[in-house]
C-alpha cells in the first residue's frame, strides 16, 4: 500500500491572452499558446524544480512522482518547457498523464471582454453576475454559458479521487505528483484540498506565472501548504 507525501501544483506560464485579452475574441481558451515570454520561463521554472529537487535528494526519489496536466495548450507547452528546463532530473517522473478535470475556469459568453463590454452585450446576465459580486459572492457568480468558482471546485474535487486511487495501488503506484494548470483551478485544488472557507479564496491572488506551491504531510502526518518553492513571475 501506498499514500500520497506530496503534491506540486505549478501554474502555467504567460500566455499569449494573458499578454493581450483580446485574443480570446479571435482563438478559444484552449487553443491560446504561451507568448515568448512564457516560453522562457516555463523553462526556467524547470531550472529551479531540478535546483529543489538536487536540494531535497530525501523527499523523492527516482520514479516517484506522477506528473498531470490540463489538456489546454498554454499547460502542455508548460510542461514540455518544465522537462526541458529540469534536464537530467526528470528521472523523478514515472509518467505522464493528461486529465480534463484539470481545465481553467470556463468564462463563457465573459470570455476575453472587459466589465464594461459584458455590461453592454449582457446586460442582465451582467446585472445579476455583478450582484452576487457586491454580496462578497463571486465564488457563486456563474458567467452566461460559463462556470463559477464554486463550479471549478467541485470539478477538482472529483480528481483528487484519481491521484488518491493512484497512492493506493500497489503496482504502478506513485505517493508524489506534479500537476500543471490554472490560476483559477490551481486556486481550488487548494481550498479543496486543505478544506479552505469561501473566503479562503476570494482574498487569495491568483498565483504568478510558473510559481510552484507544495502541499505535504507535515511531522504528525496531516497535509498542510508548505507554501512556494518557487514565486513565479508576476508578469
Amino acid at each position: 500500500m501506498h499514500r500520497l507525501e506530496n503534491i506540486f501544483l505549478m501554474r502555467h506560464a504567460h500566455s499569449a491572452g494573458n499578454g493581450d485579452l483580446a485574443m480570446y475574441r479571435h482563438i478559444p481558451d484552449h487553443a491560446i499558446p504561451l507568448s515568448g515570454k512564457g516560453e522562457v520561463q516555463a523553462i526556467e521554472a524547470g531550472i529551479q524544480f531540478a535546483a529543489f529537487l538536487s536540494q531535497s535528494q530525501s523527499l523523492i526519489g527516482i520514479q516517484e512522482m506522477r506528473l498531470w496536466y490540463s489538456p489546454y495548450l498554454r499547460t502542455k507547452q508548460t510542461r514540455n518547457g518544465l522537462l526541458e528546463g529540469m534536464g537530467n532530473a526528470t528521472d523523478v517522473f514515472k509518467d505522464q498523464r493528461e486529465h480534463i478535470l484539470l481545465a481553467e475556469q470556463n468564462f463563457g459568453l465573459f470570455d476575453g471582454l472587459t466589465n464594461e463590454e459584458c455590461d453592454e452585450k449582457y446586460p442582465e446576465e451582467s446585472r445579476k453576475y455583478n450582484l452576487c459580486a457586491e454580496y462578497n459572492g463571486r465564488f457563486y457568480a456563474k458567467p452566461p454559458n460559463g462556470e463559477s468558482r464554486y463550479d471549478v471546485c467541485v470539478r477538482i474535487h472529483q480528481f483528487f479521487g484519481t491521484i488518491i486511487r493512484d497512492a493506493e495501488k500497489p503496482e504502478n503506484a506513485v505517493s508524489n505528483v506534479f500537476i500543471v494548470l490554472h490560476g483559477n483551478t490551481m486556486r481550488a485544488f487548494l481550498m479543496m484540498w486543505l478544506h479552505r472557507e469561501v473566503e479562503w479564496f476570494e482574498n487569495e491572488r491568483n498565483p504568478d506565472n510558473c510559481s510552484i506551491r507544495r502541499i505535504g504531510r507535515n511531522a504528525s502526518g496531516r497535509f498542510e501548504d508548505m507554501g512556494y518553492i518557487f514565486q513565479g513571475f508576476r508578469e
